[in-house]
């Protein structure tokens, strides 16, 4: 790891935030910015991020609910330990862990857990993009019942893919070759309209819960309403899928954070301590629920030594 280039150049963008916070607002003064949040209400976002691990892993189990076949907790573990990586390593190579994991604990081919897993990172784009354009609608003069149509057409559009999507498999059914090679690379893709609708819900709430988290968050921080704080929010997790990516996000997340808060006029400083201490509540939870999670499901951690799901 220490040979990577990608593990130097996280670090550097990691050593570069932290020069930048101190040299233009201190970290004494970030740390002592945490005051304004009330304990009671730091508790129930932490209970809110909770949640949104538990809905990750449900929608992994609902994905994969073949090779899984019902057994939630070892999944559970996997959905944490995936996240756990991927906040922390460079460039998103945390997301290698998913289907090395799924491998050791079911048996999935990677031909399989690969392509499904990048299909729920293209949903994750998509409904992250949807949400944004959503809440944005607040600056149009559009009616509200208007904005409630738009609201559910946007949100529905990827079921337009379970269409195109039928057409390939059809098209490819038969093939040889690089046909047959595609063919098998869509198996562990969602071909049922139910399925496909319950991933699409899965996603929709957990992202709309995390939003709303780190929006409040980030209003709490800047004094923003929640609907300027969401567009922050936004741009800080539409940061992940940039090419460069720091070790933990650090640098990186910062600027996806202010990138959808200054046009709200936020003054640079400001922008930079509340993104910084978004990250370190980012962070902060996933060390904390990561080893609650980790430590509650020990026990399943002896499936790993089973034999995998044929």
């Amino acid at each position: 790891m220490l040979t990577s280039w990608k593990f130097w150049l996280g670090s550097a963008l990691l050593l570069g935030l932290i020069w930048l916070v101190e040299e233009h607002y201190g970290w004494l003064r970030i740390l002592d910015s945490w005051r304004a949040v009330p304990p009671q209400q730091l508790a129930i976002g932490l209970l809110l991020m909770l949640v949104s691990y538990l809905l990750r892993a449900v929608r992994f189990h609902d994905f994969f609910a073949t090779y899984t076949r019902g057994s939630f907790l070892p999944l559970l573990r996997i959905t944490v330990l995936h996240n756990f990586f991927n906040n922390l390593l460079p460039m998103r190579s945390g997301e290698a862990s998913f289907p090395l994991l799924m491998k050791q604990r079911y048996g999935i081919p990677y031909r399989h857990s690969t392509p499904a897993l990048l299909w729920l990172r293209l949903l994750d784009l998509y409904v992250l993009l949807a949400l944004a354009f959503i809440s944005l609608q607040t600056l149009t003069p559009w009616g509200v019942e208007t904005r409630v149509v738009i609201a559910v057409l946007v949100l529905m559009a990827p079921m337009l893919a379970l269409l195109l999507q039928q057409k390939l498999r059809i098209y490819l059914a038969g093939g040889t070759g690089w046909k047959a090679t595609l063919h098998d690379l869509m198996v562990a893709l969602p071909d049922h309209p139910l399925t496909f609708a319950r991933a699409l819900l899965w996603t929709v709430i957990n992202w709309a819960l995390k939003l709303a988290v780190f929006a409040w968050l980030l209003s709490v921080f800047t004094g923003l309403p929640l609907s300027s704080s969401w567009s922050g929010a936004t741009t800080g997790e539409l940061s992940s899928v940039l090419p460069i990516h720091g070790l933990a996000g650090a640098g990186t997340y910062e600027a996806g954070v202010m990138a959808g808060l200054l046009p709200w006029g936020i003054e640079k400083t400001a922008a930079l301590a509340a993104a910084v201490n978004l990250h370190l509540f980012v962070l902060g939870s996933t060390f904390i629920l990561t080893g609650l999670l980790v430590v509650l499901t020990h026990g399943v951690n002896r499936g790993f030594d089973e034999k995998p799901v044929e």
